[in-house]
């Protein structure tokens, strides 16, 4: 037994905001897969159908402990895409990992209209029987690689010859649209709940898109809507090239040395006062000090 939802189609009056080059495109491989979920006409093009299309595989590009998303072809269009296919969802289980599914198709749907910084959505279907929901969407670049990963100041200096940090231009181009975007879910009472680079993706002219929004919530009518540290975290590396405790490997560790701070984190020396302002604002300690996504994209430092 196979349940279709009803999904909105890319908005018509949708434009490009921006103008921008895309990195090279890594080379797509062909491989087999196992999975029940496809079929395979040959041992190097496995097919997988969603609401009756058939999609041609391509390969996988990332998986989580119940995911996986694959690059695909559409066989009507030609057209690549990215398929996100969940397992192990009971529809009428209460538990989180069953309800992440439903809900990021919810929130998909529901901003198609309303957000040109979501991840537009193709199709989509969840077959009963094998307790398995696939998303068809469009593909782009993961953001992380445009970005040089390094741990420490020290890093960025000894590879400094080998890589070319992001300009203050290149890294307001992209910050801007990463602060709208979540401007944009705050506007329809959603947050997400880990904005990272990883959770962004490039597509044609440089446009950015948000994606997991399984990982959001509804935003409380008492709560603030002023960020957390996420937005000054992604200006730091694109900047400097390093995220703010990096060095510190493991994640409960690093949670702990955020919350027992005593000071806010320490922003390097630049020669760009409101890109030094607008850090401190948006890494303050006190979440009543942080700026809302509206007053950062007011700022002096977007707009000069």
């Amino acid at each position: 037994m196979k349940v279709a939802y009803a999904f909105l189609p890319f908005p018509a009056n949708f434009k490009q905001a921006c103008n921008a080059t895309l990195p090279a495109t890594p080379p797509w491989t062909f491989g087999a897969t196992g999975n029940p979920f496809m079929t395979t006409s040959s041992p190097y093009q496995p097919t997988v159908k969603v609401n009756g299309t058939l999609y041609t595989i391509v390969r996988m590009l990332g998986e989580g402990l119940h995911s996986r998303v694959y690059a695909a072809i559409d066989s009507r269009t030609s057209v690549p895409v990215a398929i996100k296919v969940v397992s192990n969802i009971d529809p009428v289980d209460n538990g989180e990992h069953s309800q992440m599914f439903f809900k990021e198709i919810r929130y998909l749907t529901k901003l198609q209209p309303r957000n040109p910084y979501v991840i537009r959505v193709f199709n989509h279907d969840f077959d009963l029987r094998t307790q398995t929901g696939k998303i068809v969407m469009e593909t782009g670049q993961d953001f992380r690689f445009m970005l040089p990963l390094h741990s420490s100041p020290e890093e960025v200096r000894i590879e400094y010859k080998f890589f070319k940090r992001m300009t203050d231009s290149q890294a307001k181009y992209y910050w801007y649209q990463m602060v709208d975007a979540v401007k944009h879910l705050h506007q329809n009472g959603i947050i997400h709940s880990d904005i990272k680079p990883e959770n962004f993706i490039m597509v044609d002219q440089g446009q950015l898109r948000i994606i997991d929004l399984g990982l959001s919530f509804r935003l409380p009518q008492t709560q603030t809507s002023a960020l957390r540290p996420f937005a000054g975290i992604l200006l730091f590396e694109m900047v400097f090239g390093y995220r703010p405790f990096e060095h510190i490997q493991d994640n409960f560790e690093k949670m702990t040395h955020i919350a027992n701070m005593a000071q806010n984190i320490h922003i390097p020396p630049t020669n760009n006062p409101h890109l030094a302002d607008i850090l401190q604002r948006c890494l303050q300690m006190n979440p009543l000090r942080r700026p809302t996504a509206e007053q950062i994209l007011q700022h002096q430092f977007l707009n000069s």
